[in-house]
């Protein structure tokens, strides 16, 4: 489905174009909603089309992808809903902006931490968003899974410390990629042993492969991705969404972070009350402590 927004009479139409930059138009995939720029620098960069709907495949390939993405995680995996969660209290829909490389500088991807309580594609209706370059490749770039992640961490759990968020997201998009996992090594002095902890700490979405991935592997949390789902999602020009049928680690990374929510009141006490924490500690470096426990005891109950 492809709307192009246009100055009509229709005063609800009216508003929806007021919302959207000049010669913008909206894709629309299930629940998802892809929204682009026509031409300018804001533009897909690849407007190859070739089912020609009109749509470049880049527009389509972007929104398979945050489908696939959700329907493995939420559907199959049963990681919490981000849509049902509080934090994106009534969203009913997922934006996806896409915005020039210039714009975004050095990131691929943003995602938005709040719900959008007037979505782009329609004012009535509140939507989860993030953005994402126009110059990716999604054949070859995972970054929509990976937004798509924040999403569901946002809807979880308030912690934001990067070798947690980053890391994970890491993990999450590798499930729609070629994943060469780490060998299997022990990991038990990272849980045991204060000043490795830091190191991990310090770190951002290099976290998957030094932590997270030998975490999964340790507890040989080894799932298949079902066949039916690998059928189900294909871009445009028919190649498979997901290249792999083996990921590690759903369970483990499922029950850290649903572990976490309990831990949110403990970190809140070091800023008096949890509204403050969620105002300036959510990143804090005292979080890292609570991050490290919620893992420690996922591993010690052996899933």
């Amino acid at each position: 489905m492809r709307i192009l927004f246009m100055t009509i009479a229709v005063a609800a139409a009216f508003m929806v174009a007021m919302m959207l930059p000049a010669k913008a138009a909206v894709y629309q995939q299930g629940i998802v909603y892809v929204i682009y720029e026509e031409t300018g620098d804001a533009s897909p960069k690849d407007k190859t089309d070739l089912n020609a709907n009109g749509v470049p495949d880049f527009v389509e390939d972007v929104a398979t992808q945050v489908n696939a993405a959700r329907e493995l995680f939420n559907g199959v995996f049963n990681f919490p809903d981000p849509l049902e969660s509080e934090h994106f209290k009534n969203a009913t829909s997922i934006e996806v902006d896409v915005e020039s490389k210039t714009t975004m500088g050095n990131y691929n991807g943003y995602s938005g931490r709040q719900v959008r309580k007037q979505s782009r594609h329609d004012p009535n209706e509140r939507a989860m968003h993030f953005k994402v370059a126009n110059t990716i490749n999604p054949h070859k770039n995972a970054t929509p899974a990976h937004e798509y992640f924040h999403l569901l961490q946002y809807g979880v759990t308030d912690f934001r410390n990067a070798w947690f968020k980053e890391g994970t997201a890491r993990w999450a998009q590798d499930s729609v990629q070629k994943k060469n996992y780490p060998d299997d090594k022990d990991i038990s002095f990272i849980l045991e042993d204060e000043s490795a902890a830091e190191e991990i700490f310090k770190g951002s979405y290099e976290v998957a492969n030094q932590f997270w991935y030998p975490l999964v592997m340790k507890m040989n949390d080894k799932v298949t991705i079902p066949d039916e789902l690998i059928k189900k999602y294909k871009y445009v020009d028919g190649s498979p969404v997901f290249l792999d049928n083996i990921i590690y680690g759903p369970n483990v990374i499922r029950a850290v972070l649903i572990k976490l929510k309990s831990k949110e009141e403990l970190a809140a006490a070091e800023f008096g009350t949890l509204k403050e924490w969620r105002k300036k500690g959510k990143r804090a470096e005292t979080n890292n402590k609570f991050i490290m426990d919620s893992v420690r005891e996922v591993y010690n109950d052996k899933l």
